[in-house]
């Protein structure tokens, strides 16, 4: 086990490669970056934290968390509907963190970057006596005044939300012990929907225009539909059965409804919920043919009324369903272990 004692030479030997082709990032060098936004563009900025126990198992490989701590930030812009520039790394290394560590580390970063087009920008680096913890802060960037928001729901628009949902909690469940899917394709690619998130980076920037509002589904459907709402002072009434729902979860959920609702607010989807007008279907189709990420429409934006909770899940009669807190919290959440 090669020992970290050197914070410079780290930065030089895993993360200065890692800026190479962004002028911005000054080589690292510098005690902060600078950064234009191209003509007729402004940034979008978001930033996430994820902890070792708390947001991935103490034992995850190292190439997993750095896919993990990149596409939850990078999830975040794709729902505003704008394209990666680049992004801020701050890590936290906890006792047990060598170099071969941080090696793999930095190459699955490599990986990513060249796969979503944006290089790293700055951050720090330092050692706790706590668990690992990484932070990124992303830039991303978009024509101006087009940033799709939480605030634009309109009454009778459609709800969509790209992919599946509900993976992501199964796999976690998985990666615990929880539950042991006898199909063994589906358990690997129910943990791998937890491990590496899938952003959707492509069909994001295509609903620009389209869809009147957006958020990334972290906390789980109904609670981020829930945001939206909130933001827009609406409601939504959705469909339990119009759910997409991967094959490998359905044969974990089978025919139990209280383990189908439970995928709706398990989190960590990292899939895009939507609001769009009716005329707005035919165009919202062929995006999801070009992007090749389906789109499936599940409900529609109502008045909010003097209804307890804005979005209601509703089973095929059309009655409401008991979904409990809808979501995941983030201070009362089980810890992975």
């Amino acid at each position: 086990m090669a020992r970290i004692t050197d914070e410079f030479g780290l930065i030089r030997r895993f993360f200065a490669p890692l800026a190479a082709g962004e002028d911005g990032a000054l080589d690292l060098r510098d005690d902060a970056a600078v950064l234009r936004p191209n003509p007729g563009c402004e940034l979008v900025l978001s930033a996430d934290t994820i902890i070792a126990g708390v947001h991935f198992p103490d034992d995850a490989d190292a190439g997993d968390i750095a896919r993990r701590a990149l596409r939850v930030n990078l999830s975040d812009i794709a729902a505003k509907g704008a394209l990666p520039r680049g992004y801020l790394l701050s890590l936290q290394i906890s006792d047990g963190i060598d170099e071969d560590w941080l090696s793999a580390f930095a190459q699955a970063l490599a990986q990513d970057q060249e796969t979503y087009g944006l290089r790293l920008l700055g951050g720090d680096t330092t050692r706790t006596p706590g668990p690992l913890a990484i932070n990124i802060s992303i830039i991303g960037q978009i024509s101006e005044n087009k940033a799709i928001r939480r605030t634009g729901a309109r009454r009778g628009d459609d709800v969509y939300v790209t992919g599946t949902i509900g993976d992501a909690v199964l796999g976690l469940a998985i990666l615990q012990s929880r539950i042991s899917p006898p199909d063994v394709a589906f358990r690997d690619e129910l943990v791998s929907r937890f491990a590496s998130p899938q952003p959707r980076v492509t069909a994001g920037p295509g609903l620009v225009g389209l869809a009147h509002a957006s958020a990334d589904v972290s906390d789980g459907l109904v609670a981020d539909l829930g945001h939206i709402c909130e933001a827009s002072d609406m409601g939504a009434d959705i469909r339990l059965e119009d759910i997409p729902v991967s094959d490998a979860a359905r044969s974990v959920v089978t025919d139990n409804q209280p383990l189908r609702l439970s995928l709706l607010s398990g989190g960590d989807d990292y899939e895009i919920v939507f609001t769009a007008p009716v005329e707005a279907r035919a165009d919202i189709a062929s995006v999801a043919l070009e992007t090749g990420v389906a789109m499936t429409r599940i409900g529609q934006i109502v008045e909010r009324g003097s209804r307890d909770r804005p979005v209601h899940v509703l089973d095929g009669a059309g009655r409401e369903l008991d979904i409990g807190h809808g979501g995941y919290r983030h201070f009362e959440r089980e810890v992975p272990q």
